[in-house]
């Protein structure tokens, strides 16, 4: 074999460089033999090549023999190769090497000689043996290999090439291992066979040995495994002697089993080779092994290979368990071919061995196939027979006396049973088919009622009948488990069978129980019966509740059959327990699925036996003496047996039965952990709120009181002893201290419905029982507690209890001064709060005592309160601390407060777009204002603040209910002072807390800050807003509190004018707003009804801001709206809140004669001087919006009066005095009384306004404050007018001192002078620099009168009070009010020079014309003195202009009025002075027109805006505006229709629209002129007369203030404007005696008027058939009307003289007759003028329109007119420095007086004129004259003809068609046939019975002329604000008494139906100014109606106007003044 010779060359020459001192091994010693044997060979080759074939054979042979012999040799001398000897004895191992190199050589020779001789392969054999046997392993390779080869050759199979040794091929040659079976057929030769036998024996014993010393026995285990190894060829040895099989056999186990020892344990390829060795020992011949050794030691090398590879994850163990249980098939399988083999006791207990591991991978067959081998004789596996066959086993089985041999078969049997239940348990974990899983479950369940025996045979205890009952136990476990484990899946398919396997598990359990009680058993059998019951239990089917609920019953009948002594107590216990537990479980179930009713039924049992738990436990326990060291099981049911409790009660009030859940929350109550949930230290130092909050169960506890108390109160209606805990707890079980706790939480559980009266009674009760439990001695904090919460009772419930306020408070007090606190030394730092308290609660009950000495009494408390705050508060507002210091802040500017990133989205969204609401930022509650506060930018940047503020330890929130309440109370009292010095206490306080909730921070803040600005402190309240900002900017409060902060703001900056800042700030309150969340409609309706009253009270203030801003924008209108629909919010949400009171009883309603919105007149109402309110008094909640309501009243009484509607005004004082008296608010119902006084004082009601004031006085009861000050301006008024100066500048000083108190009492507690430490920007800053002075505004009042009475007392007496003055912050009103006093001071100083001076002396009592009335051809010298008061005029022009640029729109009407006359009587002063040019008149006349009918045109701007009814909006939207404070009109909602108006739609829709569009259009031109109009000078000079026709002339009359001087100014389009300033007294030099004084008139006109309304109401009285009464009555008439034509011809000549022309009728008159009067005049005063001077061409003329004027004197007038008009001219002279035969003109001119019959003059009346028939003085009687409010109004009409008549051209009159209009309320009388007569022809009339108000209203809006005859003007019918915004109103005539009346309202203008009609925009109304008989009026009516024609027949000509047949029809009367001066007319010509 060369090659393998050369590659043994190879090896050798490389393994020939090892060193020499190497011992050479096996192998490397065969190579060196072959190399030996090659040399030899080729030193003989010549010989070798001379020897036969047959010789050479034989040599080899020799040499075999030879070299077998050596190597026996050396065998039997125990030489062995690897041993120690061999390296000393060199020669022995050279003598092997050789003999090896020998044999090799001559075995290769015979192969190659005789290749298929087997005596060769014998040599070859024996020589392996021979060198195994010298252990020469690797030298016997080469012979294996070579073997090998042969062998393979010999039976034909194919050889496979051993793999080429390379570095990464294995060493060990394991392919030798086996031998490939033949392809064709197996050998039949013995020898062979024994050649292939003992090969492979050799084979396994070298290269194990190999393996050994390679440490790698994988291959070898894998080449075992394969096919042709020595088991393989087994089977084909059975020719072989059994002896020889047998040594191969266990020679190979024993090879196999050694070499096992030198691996790994834990080796798989170790546990294959054991397994291959134990399966080559089964092989043996019967008797070569015992069975039980032999699967002992199969047991032995599983067991031990399982063990060795532990730990192992879950994937690797079940590898493991594979394996095993295949390797362990095998062997059993190869087992299964020997009799008896398989059997016996050892291969049962194998059998459990391998059951395991064919358990753990769920292999079903391999467990059948177990069950089989233990069941010898069985068919199939887990047959029928064999299930019946285990059973009989079983019960065989002597169980009470086993013998030895019973024991034996109980081993098997237990064996057998566990091998049953493991292979159901795989079945189960496998989840194997429904048909085989069923049947095995089946067959398991017959076997397992017997199991019970077997576990109840008597054993030793570790004897091996009680192992196998411990492993069937398991077995029995671990089924019951999996049973469970399948129950809990999904495999709903199987439930039905795994339950029944469990049932029968459970019974056989229980049968083992009841005949060995064991823990072990019963725990398993309770648990199995739980598992059934839940099972069992299905929550949909009611079916199941009972059965479910019957397993559980016989869980506790099992523990209770137990015997006492089997099991222990606690042991039992514990028992009871888990079952109570089973039975709560269920009941959970069936209450999370809505099963109340079945839950409860589980819930009574387990209930009651958790309780029974306990109890066992307690006594057994209390018997053993252990301590009570609960296990966690037991804590749990202690602490949860409550909630069980609970939950049954919950599901009896799910049932609807609140008695059983009475009594099962009652039962929680009991069972609560008291002791271990910490419910007793939390009584002994946490208040009743921390203690039911403190941890999860007393919340939980909190709760169940709750239910309990609520339900046995308000549902069951039980009484108070069953209500309270007292008598439902043990005596001792609980302390007193946690039983006052409980007490106490079911008062604040029922403290919601302390309305109902059951309620109140429980209350008492549980509160007499709290103080029961506190007893003072040992607890008198927490009994000061509960007194405390008593005086809320009694605040909340006012009824009779068994205490009062009053000694409630006194043992309080009482209680605090005691300083032993017992037990409640933990609660000693409430001391502090309770004493603040019970003062709060003492003032609240003085309110409510309502005794005189309320307010005092409300005063004492809330100062002792207020100390005591202010004493936590360290005396320096600042402490230094040196270890803290702070870094300078560099402050920032800012536009406003602070504000959080997340709100400007808001801002952004609400000047452009909506934006989307973005959800809120989670809220911090609490946060260290002090911090906050201290981190605010200091005042002064850079400056390094060194401070620490001291920590004040207050619990402020739970006193935080009373200080509101107080705080409104306050407010509601107005104790402004007060409530400041509280709020700055709270606020301080508030800052130095280290914890405190920043809306309450805030919201204390806000109310300071709106407290500080009513009284005029604006900068200190901006001081606040901007320190509290950095509590906002730092935290997130809530959106209501930021709201409510920056409106509150935004009203701030509105009253500092500053509008972009305001609107800025509340377009973000709005912004907020808006992005809140919706109503949530699942709240409670107490919580949605407080909350829809916030909502409401918010837009109520966002009504006050916007009106502010509209206010401080001039839109005053805009600002009465808002005002207005705050009104109706403050109204709702007070009415909201109402609900969750009980509705007092409401009483009826009696007519209001002061409410100016209701439609009976005064006079139809009743006289009874009960008056209803609207106001009902509120409870405490509602206090704040009551005082918002209040305030919001009195704002509109201030706005109605300065805009002169003072009956409007007085309604809503009134209103608030109503309201006020309703709460209980003396001072705000004075406050109310005064602002009623000051009006009735401007009313000239002086009697009245004393009344009140008296009324006002009584109430305020000598209280210092703001209101006494303003009662003492009152008073002062008050004596002013009654013109006791003394007096009223006294109590002026007195009003003006007390401010000053005021301010000094505010100083020492509002900490003004402290230097704040927060920079406020410049931008913001709301004060001036003259800031500082108390309510500024009533100062600035005060100080006004009193310096106007001081004006005659010269300058050093005035300049003190003065400089007070201007030092006042300055408003607009106030401000434009200084410059009206300045100029009025200036005015007065002009009159004092004019006394002083003679010339000028007489301008005072001389009549002045504008124009001056002559011209001269030099410019006129003012002297000195004239100069120096022309100056001053000019002076106090710019004065009174600036106060009228200031208050022109929104200031009072008195004042304005008073403003206009004096600029209109400056203007003729200069004019008098030779200052005048050609506009003077004209300003002079519209200065004249704009004092006239000011509130008409202020009322007129109100009610445009209501002809046109807007779309129907919610009050709860906020008014809209821009950034910049502009309105935006309303969103238009969608599907909303428009607001009723009182106008009827036409019939025709396209006509109505059209109409009211052309109507819109008209209106909206009129506002925006009235709007735009201003007193402006430049504005003034121009005339709007060229609007109107030439014929029209339009007449001023006007009085000064003073009543002294008359204005009378005429205007018209074709002539120049001509005024005279005429004075009413001293202008003749007879009117000593015989002047008529303007209040002389006034008076004779208002007797002659009583007594006629006398008169004609005594008509009735009169009979007809008494001549002498008849004559009488009318003798008396015929005297008041001369005496009526007498007052009015006195009134012409007295007041108007010769200057009355200037109303005589336009007559035309040519230039040159005006030139020829002008030189017959000069002619006569010629004679008595001295010379013209050098520089004096020609005298003086008169001017043109003056002569046209005087023009019109009758040549038959008086001297005395002749006189005024003489002395006239002479001052002219004598004014221009100059010292009329106007008879002789008349006769010699020919003047004709002819005058334009169309002509008209429209009178323009002052106030205080208008009661006056001017159209009947002798001047203008019979002319065609008309009344106007003023010339605006004039404009107004022409412009609404001019809409009307869209031809063109100048309007002068309106026609109509008389056949299509008229509305008439005729007497039955006089006027049917004429109206039935007018009917015929299209008019429409109402006889016989009254209009409705809508028939009234259409008539008006819908006919061009409404005739009525009735009482009055009609105002029982319809009201007025019903007329007022009428889009159109036709031309009316109204003949009732005194339906043209304007009534007397003092300085205010008049107010009456005519007004009403002028708004309504009626071209002409005829109206009575006073009291007429139906007969005289009805003549006159039928002589107007002759006049106009109005008859069926009439013709279709145009006759005279409406005007001219008033005028014409005074003649007609019989009373020719008396009934013929009453119709008036208001309008203009009226044609038809």
């Amino acid at each position: 074999m060369p090659p393998v010779t050369s590659s043994r060359k190879v090896t050798a020459n490389s393994r020939s460089s090892k060193p020499k001192t190497a011992v050479p091994s096996s192998h490397e010693l065969a190579e060196k033999v072959g190399d030996g044997r090659s040399t030899s060979k080729a030193k003989g080759k010549q010989k070798a090549k001379d020897e036969s074939s047959e010789e050479r054979k034989i040599s080899a042979m020799l040499d075999v023999n030879t070299s077998l012999q050596t190597l026996s040799s050396m065998a039997q001398s125990g030489w062995k190769a690897n041993s120690e000897e061999r390296r000393t004895k060199s020669s022995a191992l050279s003598k092997v090497s050789a003999a090896v190199s020998r044999a090799n050589e001559a075995l290769s020779c015979l192969r190659a000689l005789c290749p298929d001789d087997l005596d060769v392969e014998r040599a070859a054999s024996s020589m392996m043996s021979k060198l195994l046997m010298l252990e020469m392993h690797d030298t016997a390779l080469p012979f294996l290999s070579k073997m090998h080869t042969r062998l393979l050759a010999l039976v034909g199979a194919p050889d496979h090439k051993a793999p080429i040794h390379s570095s990464s091929t294995p060493k060990v040659p394991v392919h030798l291992l086996s031998l490939p079976l033949p392809t064709i057929s197996p050998p039949a030769d013995t020898i062979l066979l024994t050649l292939i036998s003992t090969y492979l024996l050799h084979a396994i014993i070298s290269l194990t040995h190999i393996a050994i010393s390679s440490t790698s026995p994988d291959l070898v285990s894998v080449a075992l495994l394969e096919s042709g190894t020595l088991l393989t060829w087994m089977p084909y040895c059975i020719s072989l002697p059994d002896k020889h099989i047998d040594t191969v056999l266990t020679r190979a186990y024993t090879v196999l089993t050694k070499s096992c020892s030198s691996f790994s344990a834990s080796s798989r390829s170790t546990f294959l080779i054991r397994m291959y060795a134990l399966k080559c020992l089964l092989c043996t011949s019967a008797g070569t092994v015992q069975s039980s050794t032999f699967w002992d030691q199969i047991q032995k090398s599983c067991t031990t290979y399982v063990k060795t590879s532990s730990p192992m994850s879950e994937a690797e163990e079940f590898s493991v368990a594979k394996l095993v249980s295949e390797s362990l098939g095998e062997v059993v399988q190869i087992a299964q071919s020997k009799s008896s083999f398989v059997e016996g006791k050892s291969f049962v207990l194998l059998c459990e061995t391998w059951t395991s591991f064919a358990k753990r991978n769920n292999d079903l067959r391999t467990l059948d196939r177990i069950t089989d081998l233990m069941s010898p004789g069985s068919s199939s596996p887990c047959s029928s027979t064999e299930v019946d066959d285990l059973a009989n086993n079983i019960s065989k089985l002597k169980i009470a006396v086993p013998s030895p041999r019973d024991k034996d078969a109980a081993v098997l049997e237990c064996a057998r049973a566990c091998a049953v239940l493991t292979k159901v348990t795989a079945c189960l974990d496998a989840n194997s088919g429904e048909t085989d899983g069923s049947k095995r479950v089946h067959d398991a369940a017959k076997v397992l009622p017997g199991f019970g025996g077997l576990l109840c045979l008597m054993t030793e205890p570790n004897d091996e009948l009680h192992r196998a009952q411990g492993k069937l136990q398991r077995s029995l476990e671990r089924l019951r488990r999996t049973c469970i484990k399948v129950l809990d899946g999904e495999a709903k398919d199987q439930s039905h069978t795994t339950i029944s396997l469990l049932m029968a598990i459970s019974t056989a359990l229980e049968g083992a129980f009841k005949q060995n009680p064991s823990k072990d058993i019963l725990t398993a059998c309770l648990d199995s019966l739980f598992i059934l019951a839940r099972m069992r239990l299905k929550c949909n089917n009611p079916d199941t509740y009972t059965p479910a609920l019957d397993l559980l019953n016989h869980a506790i009948v099992l523990l209770d059959s137990a015997p006492n002594h089997a099991i222990p107590v606690s042991a039992c216990a514990n028992y009871i327990r888990c079952i109570s537990g089973a039975y709560h479980n269920l009941a959970g179930s069936l209450y999370q699925s809505s099963k109340y009713g079945g839950a409860v039924r589980f819930l009574k049992e387990g209930c009651s036996l958790g309780a029974r738990a306990l109890h066992v436990r307690a006594g057994a326990m209390r018997d053993s003496g252990e301590d009570d060291d609960r296990e966690e099981g037991w804590k749990q049911l202690e602490e949860q047996l409550f909630r069980r409790w609970e939950l049954l009660a919950v599901c009896y009030s799910k049932m609807g039965d609140r008695k059983l859940a009475c009594d099962a929350f009652m039962e929680s109550v009991k069972t609560f952990p008291y002791a271990s949930s910490g419910l007793e230290d939390l009584a002994r130092s946490a208040t009743p709120t921390n203690a039911f909050s403190a941890n999860a169960s007393t919340k939980q506890l909190g709760a169940i009181i709750d239910r309990f108390t609520y339900t046995a109160t308000c549902e069951l209606f039980l009484p108070p002893s069953e209500v309270s805990l007292l008598a439902a707890l043990r005596p001792g079980a609980i302390s007193n201290e946690v039983l006052g706790l409980l007490f106490e939480r079911q008062v604040s559980t029922l403290e919601p419905c302390l309305r109902k009266d059951d309620v109140q009674i429980i209350v008492r009760t549980l509160l007499h029982d709290a103080l029961g439990a506190y007893q003072a001695p040992g607890l008198p904090l927490r009994r000061i507690r509960v007194l405390l919460k008593c005086m809320e009772f009694l605040w909340k419930v006012n009824a009779k209890t068994y205490w009062t306020a009053e000694q409630l408070g006194e043992e309080i007090l009482h209680l605090l001064t005691v300083e032993d606190l017992g037990h409640d030394s933990a609660f000693a730092s409430s001391r502090v709060q309770y004493t603040v308290a019970v003062h709060l609660w003492l003032s609240l009950f003085a309110y409510r005592s309502a005794e005189p000495s309320m307010i005092s009494t409300v005063s004492y408390h809330v100062e002792e309160a207020c100390n005591v705050l202010r004493g936590l508060i360290p005396n320096s507002p600042i402490e230094t601390n040196c270890k803290t210091k702070r870094l300078p802040v560099q402050a920032k500017k800012s536009a406003g407060p602070l504000t959080k990133p997340t709100r400007a989205a808001s801002i952004r969204a609400t000047n452009k777009a909506k934006a989307n609401p973005v959800t809120p930022r989670p809220r911090r509650a609490l946060v260290n204002v002090s911090t906050v506060i201290q981190g605010t930018p200091p005042k002064e940047a850079g400056a390094a603040i060194d401070v620490q503020k001291t920590v004040i330890v207050f619990d402020i929130e739970s006193v935080v209910g009373q200080l509101q309440m107080n705080m409104h109370l306050l407010g509601l009292l107005g104790l402004a002072l007060l409530k400041i010095k509280l709020l700055e206490a709270l606020k301080r306080i508030c800052e130095r807390q280290l914890v405190v909730s920043a809306d309450l921070y805030i919201m204390i803040c806000v109310d300071l800050a709106s407290e500080y600005v009513k009284l005029g402190k604006t900068k200190r309240a901006d001081s606040i807003f901007a320190r509290s900002s950095a509590t906002l900017k730092s935290s997130n409060v809530s959106d209501e509190i930021y709201i409510s902060y920056l409106l509150r703001y935004a009203e701030i900056l509105a009253l500092g004018n500053n509008v972009l800042g305001s609107a800025s700030s509340y377009c973000q309150a709005m912004g907020l707003s808006e992005a809140s969340p919706p109503e949530d409609k699942t709240l409670p309706t107490a919580e949605r009804i407080k909350l829809r009253a916030g909502r409401l009270e918010r837009a109520a203030m966002a009504c006050r801001v916007s009106a502010a801003i509209q206010y401080s924008r001039n839109n005053v209108v805009g600002a009465l709206e808002c005002t207005l629909q705050s009104l109706r919010l403050w109204n709702r949400a007070v009415d909201t809140l109402s609900r969750l009171t009980q509705p007092p009883a409401k009483p009826t309603k009696a007519a209001d004669d002061s409410n100016p919105f209701e439609a009976t007149p005064a006079e139809s109402s009743s006289t009874s001087d009960t008056r209803s309110t609207d106001h009902p008094r509120p409870p405490v909640r509602n206090w704040r919006m009551v005082e918002g309501l209040l305030s919001t009243l009195l704002t509109l009484t201030h706005a109605y009066f300065t805009r002169g509607s003072s009956r409007e005004a007085e309604y809503f004082a009134q209103q608030a005095q109503d309201l006020a008296e309703s709460v209980n608010a003396p001072t705000m119902a004075a406050r109310a009384l005064m602002r009623k006084s000051e009006i009735q004082l401007y009313q000239r009601q002086l009697d009245a306004g004393r009344d009140s004031l008296a009324k006002a006085a009584e109430l305020l009861q000598d209280l210092p404050g703001v209101d006494a000050a303003d009662m003492k301006r009152l008073n002062g008024d008050w004596n002013r007018l009654h013109e006791q100066a003394e007096d009223a500048r006294g109590l002026y000083e007195e009003a003006s001192a007390m401010l000053g108190e005021l301010e000094g009492m505010l100083v020492s507690f509002d900490g003004s002078r402290r230097k704040s430490s927060v920079t406020v920007s410049p931008h913001t800053a709301l004060a001036t620099a003259r800031q500082g002075a108390i309510v500024p505004t009533l100062l600035s009042d005060i100080l006004r009168r009193h310096i106007w009475l001081l004006r005659d007392d010269g300058d050093a007496t005035i300049k003190d009070l003065i400089e007070r003055l201007m030092a006042l912050p300055a408003s607009q009103d106030t401000k434009g009010e200084e410059h009206a006093l300045m100029g009025k001071l200036t005015l007065h100083s002009v009159y004092e020079q004019f006394r002083s001076d003679m010339f000028l002396s007489s301008l005072a009592e001389s009549t002045i014309a504008l124009p001056m009335g002559m011209t001269s051809d030099r410019a006129v010298s003012p002297a000195p003195l004239s100069q120096d008061i022309l100056s001053a005029l000019d002076h106090a022009e710019k004065l009174f202009w600036a106060d009228l640029a200031l208050t022109a729109d929104r200031g009072s009407v008195p004042h304005v009025r008073e403003a206009t006359i004096n600029l209109a009587l400056i203007k003729a002063l200069q004019t008098s002075l030779g200052k005048g040019g050609n506009d003077e008149p004209i300003v002079a006349a519209r200065l004249l027109d704009a004092s006239s009918a000011i509130t008409l045109r202020r009322e007129m701007l109100e009610a445009i805006q209501y002809k046109f009814p807007r779309m129907q909006n919610d009050d709860l939207e906020w008014p809209l505006m821009t950034p910049s404070g502009s309105p935006l009109p309303r969103k238009r909602p969608s599907n909303v229709q428009r607001l009723g108006s009182s106008n009827t739609e036409a019939v025709s829709h396209d006509d109505d629209d059209s109409s009211n569009a052309g109507m819109k259009t008209y209106w909206d031109s009129i506002r925006k002129t009235y709007a735009e109009q201003a007193s402006d000078a430049s504005l003034l000079t121009t005339t709007t007369m060229s609007q109107f026709p030439p014929h029209w002339t339009v007449v001023h009359i006007s009085l000064t203030p003073d009543k002294s001087t008359l204005f009378i100014s005429r205007q018209n389009a074709s002539s120049e404007p001509l005024m005279f300033c005429v004075p009413l007294k001293g202008r003749r030099e007879s009117d000593e005696h015989e002047h008529l004084t303007f209040d002389d008139a006034v008076r004779e006109l208002a007797e002659i008027i009583r007594l006629s309304d006398q008169g004609t109401r005594n008509a009735v009285n009169v009979r007809n058939d008494d001549p002498q009464a008849r004559a009488t009555w009318w003798a008396d008439r015929n005297t008041l009307d001369k005496r009526m034509q007498e007052l009015l011809e006195n009134i012409e000549f007295c007041w108007l003289g010769a200057f009355k022309t200037i109303l005589s009728p336009a007559s035309p008159i040519s230039a040159d007759l005006i030139t020829d009067l002008r030189t017959r005049l000069e002619k006569v005063f010629k004679r008595i003028l001295p010379p013209l001077d050098k520089k004096q061409k020609q005298i003086p003329q008169l001017s043109d329109v003056l002569l046209d004027c005087f023009s019109s004197l009758s040549p038959k007038c008086r001297e005395e007119e002749l006189e005024d008009l003489l002395f006239f001219i002479l001052d002219l002279y004598t004014f221009h420095g100059i010292p009329v035969a106007i008879a002789d003109y008349r006769r010699r001119s020919g003047v004709s007086s002819a005058r334009d019959d169309d002509s008209h003059m429209f009178l323009v009346l002052d106030h205080n004129v208008l009661g006056i028939p001017w159209e009947s003085i002798p001047v203008l009687r019979g002319q065609s004259v008309s009344r106007i409010p003023s010339v605006a109004f004039l404009l107004d009409r022409v412009r609404l003809a001019s809409a009307e008549n869209p031809s063109g051209g100048v309007i002068d009159r309106i026609s109509v068609d008389s056949r299509k209009t008229g509305d008439l309320k005729g007497t039955e009388g006089r006027f049917r046939p004429w109206l039935e007569q007018m009917q015929s022809v299209g008019w429409e009339g109402v006889i016989g019975h009254p209009p409705s108000e809508q028939q009234f209203l259409d008539a008006l809006a819908r006919k061009d002329l409404v005739v009525y005859f009735g009482h009055g003007g009609g105002e029982q019918y319809v009201r007025s604000h019903k007329i007022r915004h009428l889009q159109r109103c036709a031309a009316t005539m109204l003949w009732g008494c005194s339906s043209g009346s304007l009534k007397e309202m003092g300085d205010f203008d008049r107010v009456g139906t005519p007004f009403n009609y002028m708004l309504a925009g009626c071209p002409l109304l005829v109206a009575n100014l006073w009291d007429v008989t139906d007969r005289d009026i009805d003549k006159f009516s039928q002589a107007v109606f002759d006049s106009l024609r109005l008859t069926p027949t009439r013709g279709g000509e145009q006759g005279v106007s409406v005007v001219t047949a008033i005028a014409q029809a005074r003649e007609a009367c019989k009373l020719k003044y008396l009934t013929g001066a009453a119709p008036v007319v208001y309008g203009i010509p009226f044609y038809l």
